[in-house]
């Protein structure tokens, strides 16, 4: 399940550690990942996207390893569904990465920036879902970003409702739904009124411009004929009125 590996290596890279996550976690990836792939068709970049699989950056040691809860390559890689990441057979360090923190917030917040500073990563985003604005310790908002000198520099720590990605060319907010759940959603603009699509929301709105469209097209028909049959009655009365004047020995067309 995990990357096969070539002739001159013999060290096996899973693909799984068995390890759960929380339910939260898994959602808030998932939904992230989902509008980040929108976000990149709608921008016109032809690039790879997921969410939690395993990027291993060093040859030989299967323990180097992260596991992006949202990554974005800066290539389109490969045609077929790829179990784990070898930096090394190509590149598929993740150009941009977004860790949503779990319960050892320590891990995310100290470890993260580490590792994806030694793959090459040039944007890591850490959002931290149980930070509020009376925490002392957590912060709901971490960016990082690349150097002149390639390494990953922290330049926001925020408990704001929204972050700039340089790589997204977008911001990243923090939401909550009408089930009072937390999300993060995309926006193209700093206060939240021009949100990027959910799924759910594509096809809501497809649905109803489908719906306008059916109705616009019934209201044309409508009127076709409303307009014919007026046409119609114009040309009844008007053949009536030549018959009356016939009979009465005048020519119409004089």
């Amino acid at each position: 399940m995990g990357g096969k590996a070539p002739d001159d290596d013999v060290v096996w890279y899973p693909s799984e550690d068995h390890m759960g996550v929380h339910e939260l976690q898994t959602w808030l990836a998932v939904q992230l990942w989902l509008s980040v792939r929108r976000h990149l068709a709608e921008q016109r970049r032809d690039l790879r996207s997921g969410h939690d699989q395993f990027f291993y950056w060093k040859k030989g040691d299967p323990t180097a390893r992260l596991a992006p809860d949202v990554y974005v390559l800066d290539v389109r890689g490969p045609d077929e569904f790829m179990g784990v990441w070898k930096t090394w057979e190509g590149p598929y360090a993740p150009a941009f990465a977004v860790e949503i923190v779990g319960d050892d917030f320590r891990k995310d917040y100290d470890d993260a920036p580490v590792g994806y500073a030694t793959m090459g990563t040039r944007e890591l985003v850490i959002f931290d879902p149980w930070a509020t604005q009376r925490s002392r310790v957590r912060v709901r908002w971490q960016v990082y970003r690349a150097g002149a000198d390639g390494k990953l520099v922290e330049v926001e720590t925020s408990n704001g409702p929204a972050v700039w990605s340089e790589f997204l060319q977008c911001w990243l907010r923090r939401v909550i739904d009408d089930s009072g759940r937390v999300g993060v959603r995309l926006s193209l603009d700093e206060a939240g009124t021009n949100l990027v699509l959910t799924a759910d929301e594509s096809t809501t709105l497809e649905r109803e411009r489908a719906e306008q469209e059916r109705e616009r097209a019934e209201q044309e028909r409508e009127r076709a004929e409303r307009e014919q049959h007026e046409r119609r009655a114009a040309e009844e009365k008007l053949a009536k009125l030549r018959a009356k004047l016939v009979a009465a020995g005048i020519d119409p067309d004089e």
